[in-house]
C-alpha cells in the first residue's frame, strides 16, 4: 500500500472514531443535563395562598376512584391568578369560600397547586 493511500485511510478511520466519540459525549451530555433538570425540579418551596372558590365541577380522571371522590375546584387568588386543584368531596368546598390553596414552586420554575 502506497504511504499516500495509506495517509488517508487512516485519517478516514481517525475521523470517524472522532465521530463516534463526539456522538458519545454528546448522548452523555444529554443524560446529565436530564439527571440536573430532574434534580432541579424535585427542589420545592412551598407557600399559603389565600383565595376564593370560583368554581366547583366533577374532577374529570382516568380512574374511577378519582371521579368518585374528587372534584376539580376554580380558586381565584388574592393576586389575581386562578388556581386549578383538585379536591376531596368530604372537604365540600363551595362558590364563594375563602380557603387556602398551597402553591409549589419548583426549581425549573414550574409552579403547581395543591388543595391545603
Amino acid at each position: 500500500m502506497r504511504d499516500e493511500t495509506r495517509r488517508r485511510l487512516d485519517q478516514k478511520l481517525f475521523y470517524d472514531r472522532l465521530k463516534w466519540i463526539g456522538a458519545g459525549m454528546a448522548a452523555a451530555g444529554c443524560v446529565a443535563g436530564g439527571f440536573w433538570l430532574t434534580g432541579l425540579d424535585a427542589n420545592v418551596e412551598t407557600r399559603r395562598v389565600a383565595g376564593v372558590v370560583e368554581n366547583v365541577g366533577p374532577l374529570v380522571g382516568a380512574k374511577s376512584i378519582a371521579i368518585e371522590e374528587g372534584l376539580a375546584v376554580d380558586v381565584k387568588l388574592a393576586d389575581g391568578r386562578v388556581a386549578h386543584v383538585m379536591a376531596l368531596k368530604k372537604t365540600d368546598p363551595h362558590v364563594g369560600d375563602h380557603v387556602e390553596v398551597a402553591e409549589h414552586i419548583h426549581g425549573t420554575g414550574r409552579t403547581t397547586f395543591s388543595w391545603k
